[in-house]
């Protein structure tokens, strides 16, 4: 999940304004529930950045197997990832992990004394699961427009290249800026 900062922002308010005005849940500091939602997020976002980041660094240390292999480098991080995501109990699959970080959150409201809940804490988990794939949609969206645009370039740019990265961040970052999310 690459989602930017103004987004998960924009998730997690709506995340604590459904949970209150459908009368879910009832916090007592709903900016410091508001706080822990979008620390929840962030952590999963972050936890798959280390794993990419940390499959990246491991096949980059092996690359001379992948020569041997004829493996390609963006393959090998995926095999890797996989793997690694396994071993840590994170979901690759966008629904999936969606549903892993809504099962978080919900788990938070249950334990924290200083929430009250007037719902069958699944309707909880349902309601988030909602609203996280309407981020993962709108993220599948902006993906898919960067690389669509990368690849309507005159010049062959390769995944997993420098110059692929820095030019699928930058038109990320551009379409964001039209959007008005950054």
């Amino acid at each position: 999940m690459k989602i930017p900062l103004r987004l998960v922002e924009r998730i997690t308010e709506k995340i604590t304004k459904e949970l209150t005005e459908k009368e879910y849940i009832e916090a007592e500091d709903i900016n410091q529930f508001r706080e822990n939602i979008l620390q929840i997020i962030k952590n999963a976002i972050q936890e798959e950045k280390d794993l990419e980041r940390e499959a990246e660094e491991l096949v980059e240390k092996h690359k001379h197997l992948l020569d041997e292999e004829d493996i390609n480098f963006r393959t090998a991080v995926r095999k890797v990832k996989e793997k690694l995501a396994e071993e840590r109990n994170i979901h690759l699959d966008p629904d999936d992990r969606m549903n892993q970080v809504a099962h978080k959150i919900k788990k938070y409201i249950e334990e924290d004394d200083s929430i009250e809940i007037f719902v069958h804490p699944n309707k909880i988990r349902r309601l988030v699961f909602a609203i996280l794939k309407d981020l993962v949609r709108e993220e599948r969206e902006i993906d898919r427009e960067v690389r669509s645009r990368i690849r309507s370039y005159s010049k062959k740019i390769y995944e997993g290249t420098t110059e692929w990265k820095i030019l699928y961040n930058k038109i990320y970052e551009d379409i964001l800026k039209r959007k008005g999310l950054i």
